[in-house]
């Protein structure tokens, strides 16, 4: 895997709050930068979503474990939006991944 990393050149991802700030033509156009990276590269597409999804449910579990003792009533309520938030973001990306290992080539 090493080697794949280094043989290629950087890789096209914008996250939803990037796309949000878009017009929609600049928001096709990304997306449709994403999708030729991604038949170019699928590797380092599987690689890179993966690793999103990953560091998204880390971030999830660690502010389960870490949960402060002394919140306010409406802090846990807002902490919970925003895990099942993260949560989502990574299922996403999951999924992305999913799609392009079982096509690489499309």
């Amino acid at each position: 895997m090493h080697h794949v990393l280094e043989s290629e050149p950087g890789f096209s991802f914008a996250t939803q709050t990037d796309l949000l700030s878009l017009s929609p033509a600049e928001e096709a156009r990304v997306r449709e930068e994403e999708t030729a990276s991604d038949r170019k590269r699928p590797e380092l597409a599987a690689i890179h979503s993966c690793l999103m999804s990953s560091m998204a449910m880390l971030a999830v579990c660690h502010s389960l474990i870490e949960q402060p003792p002394d919140q306010t009533l409406l802090e846990p309520e807002r902490q919970w939006k925003r895990l099942a938030s993260d949560a989502k973001t990574a299922g996403r990306a999951a999924y992305r991944a999913a799609l392009v290992l079982s096509d690489p080539a499309s």
